[in-house]
């Protein structure tokens, strides 16, 4: 739900309200979905379902997402649902890979930046951050840092403060704060509110393009 309202305030920002301020509330929301994909990728009882639905939002997303933030229909942008699908991809790949995990990782960030995915291959890597050390006793320090690393090698919009650019994406690292608070438990069993969840991101973007064209 964090990650859903923060993502929102964030895309509002972006299509109707100039400036950073509600894009630095909708940081949040990236780094808790490589989270929840990681931890539902460890917990799905059906990994071939939980693929297909990731690969339905990402088809219906693809098409409001170029047309909101870039206008027109092209090859050389993809959505988020495309860059999480691909961390699906490489989460199913490391399982099957005893040795050298970090095959898959290089391959699937290479494949995210070709293909000009949302947040690129720093996003794959940050998914890989979570599946790879959510069962390590120091996990959130060593997620914490390096969440912040990739959200500042991530980059995009900012400040130029003295020699340094601090860029708009670091403000991801507070995403942290809730999921240090997770409790490990399943809030809910509707197979109704999971699908909410996952046509969420199609759905808000189309009604925001509605109304971008209305207004």
């Amino acid at each position: 739900m964090i990650a859903c309202v923060t993502m929102l305030i964030d895309h509002i920002g972006a299509v109707f309200v100039p400036g950073y301020g509600l894009r630095i509330i909708g940081r949040i929301a990236f780094p808790i979905y490589c989270f929840l994909l990681a931890e539902g990728m460890a917990r799905t009882r059906n990994v071939k379902r939980y693929g297909i639905r990731l690969a339905i939002g990402a088809a219906l997303s693809e098409l409001p997402y170029e047309l909101l933030f870039y206008g027109s229909v092209s090859l050389g942008y993809q959505s988020v649902m495309v860059t999480l699908l691909i961390g699906y991809l490489m989460i199913l790949w490391m399982r099957k890979t005893v040795m050298m995990k970090f095959i898959p990782v290089i391959v699937c960030v290479f494949a995210a930046e070709l293909l000009g995915t949302d947040y690129g291959g720093m996003g794959v890597a940050m998914i890989a951050l979570f599946a790879l050390t959510r069962e390590r006793p120091d996990r959130l320090w060593l997620q914490v840092f390096t969440c912040a690393a990739l959200c500042w090698i991530i980059g995009g919009a900012g400040w130029q403060v003295g020699p340094v650019y601090v860029p708009l994406q670091i403000f991801g690292v507070l995403a942290m704060v809730p999921i240090a608070l997770y409790s490990g438990g399943k809030a809910t069993n509707s197979k109704a509110i999971q699908w909410v969840f996952y046509l969420f991101y199609p759905v808000h973007l189309a009604v925001l393009l509605v109304i971008a064209w209305l207004i």
